[in-house]
């Protein structure tokens, strides 16, 4: 009796951490940016531009859009991956991820562990049960991206991939693999902690 083996299909990969010049610090055209991931070879990325809500209409077929943002808060950024619009900015950070939650999207703290002022540092750990993911691809030479994939991997926190792109030549630094092609396979992805994160320095 012949028994085939599995087909091993390879993971669709995502930049989730890209900013479009609708951000002040980056010179990144949308339409730039989309034609630069259809070259990477992504399925998909999310232009996450600090708060606000940026959606691409026409979407482009063959590309997966993932829509959300990333959020100034009094502890440092988040992004919000999977929303349709933007959390009140006087919330609390516990706040804000529950408004993320209840629009079904999901929360990823970008760069964790830095000497910027962006970063969340030790107040990660004040929202470590409310969040979904990690980002551990930061190409900010300031980031201890080893401790944020440590963190992620002791809480069984999704690692979270992106290129956090203020420019063309950003782009392709970081990404997420996961095997769903579409965003709610993605963010459930995320969720269940079920995603890969690569990065590439320049």
């Amino acid at each position: 009796m012949n028994m085939e083996s599995p087909v091993k299909t390879r993971p669709y990969l995502f930049d989730l951490h890209v900013h479009s010049s609708r951000s002040q610090d980056s010179d990144l055209a949308p339409g730039v940016a989309i034609s630069r991931a259809r070259e990477l070879g992504l399925r998909g990325m999310a232009i996450t531009d600090h708060d606000r809500l940026t959606i691409i209409r026409p979407a482009p077929v063959d590309l997966v859009l993932v829509p959300g943002a990333e959020l100034s808060t009094e502890w440092g950024d988040l992004l919000a991956l999977g929303i349709s619009e933007l959390p009140g900015a006087d919330l609390s950070v516990p706040e804000m991820i529950v408004s993320i939650h209840s629009q079904g999207g999901v929360a990823v703290v970008p760069h964790p562990f830095s000497d910027a002022h962006y970063a969340m540092n030790e107040r990660l750990f004040d929202v470590l049960d409310l969040i979904d993911g990690i980002e551990v691809t930061s190409p900010k030479t300031s980031v201890d991206n080893r401790r944020a994939r440590q963190v992620a991997a002791q809480n069984r926190k999704a690692r979270v991939g992106g290129s956090d792109a203020h420019s063309l030549a950003d782009m392709g630094r970081g990404w997420t693999a996961c095997d769903s092609p579409d965003v709610a396979g993605l963010l459930d992805a995320i969720r269940n902690a079920r995603t890969q994160a690569f990065m590439r320095r320049p």
